[in-house]
């Protein structure tokens, strides 16, 4: 059993999450428990249990064998505002290299890097350059952004000549060309795939303040015979590199005049440029594409692979590192008292997180095992094929079995759906975050921490995932702009303070080991760990959810995602099984809904193709299992989904015959019918 602690001070003044402690009888069903504490933790979008006495399940995980890659994480390119001046800074950097005139650091005032994305932003808000300027405005800006006169005497005449040297170039250069243009790589960035799908898809030290990446300061432009053969190699490093043709003028030919873009490797003559270049530029290039769109191809990168003790040192030797005072000072019995995980009070090492997620000069790099799928690398739990004999391989509360309780209707669902119904695992060092983000579907979700250093959650109830999302659109706007379904991609923090003066409730709570945390529909969640643990998590779905459902299917449609299952496919298979379900109010309520739209939608596309007259050759109605639906090595379900949308058209779809792997949901068949050949029969499924 988790030790039980008092509650601790937390930043922002949160809430703490409610804590629940089961007796032993009421641990033994863990579906009927968690509904009858819904109505209290609901309302605060997760909460924690605490297991009784006796709850000791066994570390069943080969260790010796169990190797995992990581996620690197660069601290403060997680914070929605702070990634937005990354952003910036890095199209600051790679603007002036194209120019010929590298930037390597951010210039001081009054002991500090000038903040250039928040003078840009506070020179527009007043009307533009000329005007600040006309109206001298400056000493009013150095105010907003805390300089002191008194201690920076200069400070009007810094602000403007940073303003007018660095930021209003660029100005000008976005107003020529459009400040919406993205590189290749961002395009292809912003196809990720969300947290789950039915196949898996997916420096330590303080930087002194500098424009990433920095570059040397050297003169601009070399002549011919300067050219090094380290710059030559920009256009020529070898054949491989070298592109088919020009991006402007599409000719292969002067492949020796051919600049490479060190961005995307895109090649552009020198001569077809504007203004033309005359020789090779001795510092990094940027195409106008790669400049613009600097930042909007944000994810995490791979990182290393790990075992259990190698992952360890690495998370202790940085914790160390972070906090060696407090590790110096144990040693006198300075620190005391139980909420000392990793020898580091919980309220320091929280304070430190959100100070450097929000500082866009200090990079602090760390890496995160996260999503590791339990049927490929094992469970923490025992299971009943390794374990048969062991009493936790099929208790309630283990992660492997829960999903699949009574009550879930997850034994509904015909595929098997990793992450969701299979559990993930987790395997944290201090400072790995796992982002703002809400379950797929809306589904509940469980947590259990195995062992290790706390993990600190943030909580927002699903009623006010609404305003959650406005407040996050409205902070990051700029990131919404490169990426609308920015909240699918599971990579944005933001400050709960930035929430909660936005009237959105946040709670938090600390999971240690052996205690399980349960998030509720809808419920939008986040938080980082404070040391080295291994945690697992899986989802579960019971009746009350139903109606989040509904939601969570017209949310994917909107944003293009590929839901995980068929919310149709779900209710059918339900009443096929049991026709029992007829007779529940909340499952009436999900099925004349269905009905409703489903009556609707064939309405509308029958109108479209008349029963008679001269389009009726055009169109015939057949079940499913009369129409050719593309490869045959393509799963069934996924030759249903909607091009268009991506939902799963399971009750019935617009098939093209001229190309069967088009297959529209009916409210975009006329998109279908736009890109087939339309002297060809469309195929309409009228299965009942």
């Amino acid at each position: 059993m988790a030790q039980k602690l008092p509650p601790r001070k937390h930043m922002f003044d949160l809430p703490e999450a409610p804590i629940f402690y089961p007796s032993a009888e009421e641990f033994q069903d863990p579906l009927a428990y968690i509904q009858k504490i819904r109505p209290q933790a609901e309302n605060a979008g997760l909460c924690k249990i605490v297991p009784p006495a006796g709850w000791n399940p066994p570390f069943a995980l080969d260790t010796k064998r169990f190797r995992f890659r990581t996620r690197i994480q660069q601290l403060n390119s997680l914070e929605g505002k702070t990634r937005t001046n990354l952003n910036y800074l890095d199209q600051l950097y790679k603007f002036h290299a194209q120019q010929g005139q590298p930037l390597t650091k951010v210039p001081q005032l009054d002991h500090r890097p000038i903040d250039l994305f928040g003078l840009r932003h506070e020179v527009a808000v007043r009307g533009g350059y000329q005007k600040v300027n006309g109206e001298k405005r400056w000493a009013e800006i150095g105010r907003v952004m805390k300089y002191d006169r008194k201690t920076c005497t200069s400070m009007s005449n810094s602000l403007k000549s940073t303003y007018q040297k660095i930021i209003l170039p660029f100005e000008l250069y976005q107003a020529k060309h459009g400040s919406g243009s993205l590189s290749a790589a961002a395009e292809d960035g912003n196809s990720r795939r969300s947290k789950r799908q039915r196949s898996a898809a997916r420096s330590d030290s303080p930087a002194t303040p500098a424009l990433p990446p920095a570059a040397p300061a050297q003169e601009t432009v070399a002549s011919p015979s300067a050219v090094s053969a380290a710059e030559d190699s920009k256009r020529t490093a070898s054949l491989e590199t070298i592109p088919d043709a020009c991006e402007v003028c599409g000719s292969g030919e002067n492949d020796s005049e051919l600049l490479i873009c060190d961005g995307c490797d895109r090649g552009f003559h020198m001569y077809c440029l504007s203004p033309a270049l005359s020789a090779i530029p001795t510092n990094d290039w940027y195409c106008d594409a790669c400049v613009l769109g600097a930042g909007a191809d944000f994810g995490f990168e791979d990182g290393s692979e790990y075992t259990l003790a190698s992952f360890k040192r690495k998370s202790d030797e940085f914790k160390r590192r972070m906090f060696g005072e407090y590790y110096e000072k144990q040693a006198a019995g300075y620190l005391a008292g139980p909420q000392m995980e990793g020898r580091v009070p919980e309220d320091v090492v929280e304070s430190e997180f959100w100070r450097l997620v929000a500082s866009p000069y200090e990079d602090v790099e760390v890496e995160y095992g996260a999503d590791l799928h339990s049927a490929q690398h094992g469970s923490g739990f025992p299971t009943a094929e390794r374990a048969p004999l062991d009493p936790y391989a099929k208790h309630p509360w283990n992660l492997n079995e829960l999903p699949f309780q009574r009550e879930s209707l997850f034994n509904y669902i015909r595929q098997d759906i990793s992450g969701m119904m299979t559990p993930w695992i987790y395997v944290g060092m201090c400072f790995s975050t796992f982002c703002w983000h809400n379950e797929d579907h809306y589904t509940y979700s469980v947590n259990y921490q195995h062992w290790g250093d706390t993990k600190t959650w943030y909580g927002v109830p699903g009623r006010h995932a609404d305003m959650f999302e406005d407040a996050m659109r409205a902070a990051v706007p700029e990131l919404f702009a490169d990426q609308p379904d920015l909240l699918f991609q599971l990579v944005t923090m933001l400050s709960p303070d930035v929430l909660l003066r936005r009237g959105v409730e946040v709670v938090t709570c600390d999971q240690r080991a052996g205690e399980f945390v349960v998030t509720f529909p809808q419920s939008y969640h986040a938080g980082f760990n404070q040391g080295f643990n291994f945690n697992e998590a899986v989802n579960f779905a019971t009746p009350d959810w139903m109606p989040f459902d509904i939601s969570s299917v017209k949310r994917y449609r909107q944003y293009a995602r590929s839901p995980v299952f068929s919310h149709d496919e779900l209710l059918m298979t339900m009443c096929e099984a049991d026709a029992k379900y007829l007779l529940l109010p909340w499952f009436q309520r999900a099925a004349a809904e269905m009905l409703v739209r489903e009556r609707s939608d064939r309405a509308r596309v029958r109108a479209m193709w008349p029963a008679s007259g001269a389009l009726q050759r055009r169109m015939r109605e057949a079940a499913w299992d009369d129409v050719a639906l593309g490869e045959s090595d393509i799963p069934e379900d996924m030759r249903q989904q909607c091009v268009v949308c991506k939902a799963f058209s399971f009750l019935s779809a617009v098939v093209c015959d001229c190309s069967p792997t088009y297959v529209s949901c009916l409210l975009h068949a006329e998109k279908v019918s736009s890109w087939a050949v339309v002297y060809l029969p469309h195929v309409l499924n009228a299965c009942a």
